[in-house]
This record gives C-alpha cells, structure tokens and sequence, in this order.
C-alpha cells in the first residue's frame, strides 16, 4: 500500500488518480471525511459539543466554511475535531481495504499520513509537491478558500521538507500533466516490479 501526501494544492487526488488509471485501488481519506461533515452527518452531536450550534445553517447542515474558521484560528478545536473524525475515517478505510483482492496495489490519499501515523499501515510513502505560490493559485481557483485559511491549514500541517524527508517517493508537481503522469508511471512501476521481486 502506498501513502500519498502533500501541502494543501499539491495535487495528491490528481496523482492518487493518476495511480488509479494505471491499475492500482484508490482510497481517499478526505472523500470518506467528508461524509462526516455532509448535512446526514452522523456526528453531529460531537460537532454541537466541539464548535457550538452555531456552524448548522437553518435546515440543520454543517456549514463547512464556518468550522474550517474555527478549526483553524483555534488549535484546541481543531485538535479535538481531528480526535473525532480520524478514528471514523481510519474505521471505513479498513472497511474498504477489505474488500480489496490482495495482490492489488493501493493508492491511499492521506493528507495527514505521517500526523496520525497512518504511515506505520503503508509500504510506502510518497510526498506530492509544488510551489506555495503554485499551490495558493489552484486553490485560489478552486474558491472558498481566502489566503489567509490556506496559510492558516498550511501551518497546521507538518513542515513539507519533514514530509519529504520521510517520504520513500517525491514527485514534484510543478510542469505540465504529460509530467506528472510521467512521474506516476515510474514510481508505479517501481512498485509493481518491487512487489514482484518479493513474490
């Protein structure tokens, strides 16, 4: 199983489903948060004790934007938001790893991989990476994000460089896609002749 991860913009769900194309199981950490976090959220007991009512708009939904303000301008919150939803992503992941076949190579999305030591579960870790002015450009393209929250999130991470260091794989995402598909091709060809190496 390999660990993708990155800063905020790098392109870890591009690069995730780039490996999926080439044949490999994606898994997003972030797709199955956001479930936890959707208005049929299951949670929504914990968010009221953690954040307050006042982050549901008027037909009971979690306005997503207000608990990103609080979360991080307030590192306690964020730090008990994360003890929430973490144990009930990491649940569904394994969930979801189940019904996998083995043999199968796993791209696993995780933005937080080395913070909540979900790297200790993988085979290998590969580090996204871009330029900050790079990364601010695309998720300033995406919306609902001012600068100030993407420095803010940006902090709340673990240093990029630490992230490379502990990375087994690096791909920098900063030319062209014809590039990074390149790079992605490579590294799952590493992997795919490693795992045959250990047959």
């Amino acid at each position: 199983m390999l660990g993708i991860t990155g800063s905020i913009g790098s392109g870890k769900s591009t690069v995730s489903k780039l490996f999926s194309e080439l044949g490999a199981v994606r898994i997003s950490s972030d797709e199955i948060a956001k479930q936890f976090t959707d208005p049929n959220t299951p949670i929504k007991k914990e968010l009221v004790q953690i954040f307050g009512e006042s982050i549901f708009d008027s037909s009971g939904a979690p306005i997503k934007s207000k608990i990103a303000d609080i979360a991080f301008s307030e590192p306690e919150k964020l730090q008990a938001m994360n003890s929430l939803i973490h144990p009930l992503v990491r649940k569904e992941f394994r969930l979801q790893l189940k019904k996998i076949l083995p043999g199968n190579i796993i791209a696993w999305e995780v933005p937080l991989l080395f913070e909540t030591d979900a790297h200790t579960l993988c085979d290998g870790k590969l580090c996204v990476t871009v330029s900050p002015d790079a990364a601010w450009e695309r998720v300033k393209e995406r919306g609902g994000m001012t600068r100030e929250d993407f420095e803010k999130r940006n902090l709340a991470q673990m240093d990029l460089e630490k992230k490379k260091a502990l990375s087994d794989f690096v791909i920098p995402n900063d030319n062209s896609i014809e590039e990074l598909k390149k790079k992605v091709k490579s590294v799952y060809e590493t992997i795919r002749n490693t795992a045959k190496d250990m047959r």
